[in-house]
């Protein structure tokens, strides 16, 4: 049941926004015992963001034949599903608010902004508004964990928002046409994938460009061969992304990409 569970629950994202989180630990020098909470809390977080995105869909998945989704094969029910994500949503914020008010409080925007995305903003031009916000509040739950805790920079903040809309934008390329058959018209979808490819690109730079700013001399040794990476990773997760496919190899590069720039803000915010 627990390798149906993770299968269901999106894995790849889940645990690619797991190990950010625990590289934004390491940056913002959490104590171990915080640090350990945090990342489980998030990992909740995201196994009750990704399995409800599969129970809102099942319909949709069945009619596209997902034989790869254990919610349409059945090999767990809608009532097992549902308790999963109640139960990972309630550890996820118990231990967030276990550390202290304010954390439990951006980890519900986090939880909730996946929520709103996966019951119906995906459909709208604003799909990229509950990304933009929910990795804005990753990095801000995790700093407020620090001991004493503390508000992150403007540009840390930022930064995790133009990570969110790149992972936005990547992640909708492999169902790019059966969200079009089933009427599904979020941000990307209504544009051309050269301008999905270029958007990629654009917001990697951007991020790169602010922690090289922000980064100072003493980071650089990081922060730069880090930004670097981020870019020649992202262009070649764009030109994977300009050609009609299926694969999900530019979400995968995206990630990997998000994480070369969450190397680069450890750098910036250690050596800041």
């Amino acid at each position: 049941m627990l390798v149906t569970v993770v299968r269901a629950s999106h894995p790849v994202p889940t645990f690619a926004v797991t190990i950010v989180t625990l590289l934004l630990a390491i940056a913002f020098d959490l104590p171990p015992v915080q640090a350990v909470i945090v990342v489980v809390a998030v990992l909740f977080n995201q196994i009750a963001i990704g399995l409800s995105n599969d129970i809102i869909d099942v319909a949709r998945d069945r009619r596209a034949g997902r034989s790869d989704k254990p919610l349409v094969t059945g090999v767990i029910s809608l009532s097992t599903a549902w308790a999963v994500v109640v139960g990972s949503s309630i550890v996820s914020l118990t231990l967030s608010a276990f550390i202290s008010p304010w954390v439990g409080l951006w980890q519900m925007v986090f939880l909730f902004s996946g929520f709103a995305y996966n019951a119906g903003l995906k459909a709208t031009i604003f799909s990229a508004v509950p990304y933009a916000i929910g990795f804005a509040a990753l990095p801000t739950l995790v700093s407020l964990a620090s001991d004493p805790p503390r508000w992150p920079d403007w540009w840390v903040i930022l930064v995790g928002a133009s990570l969110g809309v790149s992972a936005h934008f990547a992640n909708v390329l492999p169902d790019g046409e059966s969200d079009a058959a089933e009427g599904i018209r979020g941000l990307p979808q209504r544009v051309p994938r050269a301008l999905i490819a270029a958007t990629l690109v654009g917001l990697t730079t951007f991020s790169s460009a602010i922690l090289i700013w922000q980064g100072g001399a003493s980071a650089t040794w990081v922060t730069v061969p880090s930004a670097i990476a981020a870019i020649t990773v992202s262009i070649i997760a764009a030109l994977q992304a300009r050609t009609p496919s299926t694969t999900a190899w530019p979400f995968h590069l995206s990630m990997m990409a998000a994480g070369f720039l969450v190397l680069g803000l450890v750098g910036a915010l250690r050596g800041g």
